[in-house]
């Protein structure tokens, strides 16, 4: 893991769900290896979605308190990228050429705005057609 990387949403709410035991495990081995190795990037919006997911959508609720202490870990080891409007017109950008869903394009284009060329994500779908990308599913 030595190039800059990004991991998706999906596989952050993994690492706390309760409801899918391998691949919770499979996530938690990937970001003990991005906290010993270095290299990992999340976007705000990572943070936000894993937040939206884990306190309202899962099985096993997390509560707000438990999640902004693991948002709050995810800053100590991590990268953070913002975004702002220019972001946004890229993703649409991005959207428009290549089809893809725009939450994702807001992804890939705030990972390209920083140089990151590599994400960890089950939703290979959504950011396969960008050439800039290197899309790697930790659950195959």
């Amino acid at each position: 893991m030595k190039d800059r990387f990004l991991i998706d949403s999906n596989v952050l709410v993994y690492a706390f769900d309760e409801a899918e035991k391998h691949k919770k495990e499979r996530a938690r081995e990937l970001l003990k290896r991005a906290v010993n190795e270095g290299g990992c990037c999340l976007s705000a919006q990572n943070l936000s979605e894993f937040h939206s997911v884990v306190t309202g959508n899962i099985e096993r609720k997390i509560s707000p308190e438990k999640s902004l202490e693991i948002i709050t870990d995810f800053g100590r080891n991590f990268s953070i990228f913002n975004y702002g409007g220019n972001t946004v017109i890229e993703a649409i950008n991005t959207q428009l050429i290549y089809k893809a869903p725009y939450w994702d394009a807001l992804i890939a284009a705030t990972m390209k705005e920083n140089g990151v060329k590599i994400i960890y994500t089950e939703d290979e779908k959504g950011f396969k057609n960008m050439p800039w990308l290197t899309v790697i599913n930790p659950f195959k």
